[in-house]
């Protein structure tokens, strides 16, 4: 008798009620739908970072360029003979320019040092 009672009372903790071998199921709460929103985000990382996309002239190739003229055109004044110090001021102009260039594009990161 004493074990049929305890039997009753732990089933009805958990909303339950046992009776001589039979179950029934009793709920003394309203269930209410429980409502579950999950969002996921995916993200997607590279491994390694991609280097910045290289777009146009490099600023050695400008500096070349713009030295190129430059050392030509004063070269050309101050020879006396304007087709040998034009091609002269040229190279010279084109190196310094490229130097320079240089330097910039390795402060911009865009060449690697």
């Amino acid at each position: 008798m004493v074990f049929a009672v305890v039997s009753v009372f732990a089933s009805c903790k958990n909303g339950q009620e046992k009776t001589a071998g039979t179950e029934t199921t009793t709920t003394t709460e309203q269930q209410k739908p429980v409502v579950v929103k999950k969002e996921v985000h995916y993200v997607s990382t590279p491994a390694q970072p991609q280097p910045a996309e290289k777009k146009g002239m490099s600023k050695a190739a400008k500096g070349a360029i713009i030295g190129g003229v430059g050392g030509a055109l004063v070269g050309a004044a101050v020879s006396k003979k304007k087709g040998t110090g034009a091609i002269i001021g040229g190279v010279a102009g084109a190196g310094g320019g490229y130097v320079i260039g240089r330097s910039k594009d390795k402060k911009d990161g865009r060449v690697q040092k």
